[in-house]
């Protein structure tokens, strides 16, 4: 039921800090970042307001269920 958070359609290519963390020193991790703008960063990216409060609690919802959802289908 999270069809319009996960779009099977092909987008642009972001490269941000979390692509080093990945690759480098090998913490997964996954970004939540909105398909907004030119640069595909909000405002509020890498400034003080950068905090939780910013991320849309529907999304971050989608995101924790889908999340939960694979780790039950996989174990």
């Amino acid at each position: 039921g999270y069809e319009r958070y996960f779009v099977n359609a092909q987008g642009r290519n972001i490269t941000d800090d979390h692509l080093f963390i990945n690759r480098i020193i090998r913490i997964p991790c996954i970004d939540i970042i909105p398909d907004e703008g030119e640069d595909g960063f909000g405002s509020f990216w890498h400034t003080t307001n950068d905090t939780m409060e910013v991320i849309d609690k529907s999304t971050l919802k989608a995101v924790g269920q889908t999340v939960l959802a694979v780790i039950y289908s996989e174990f």
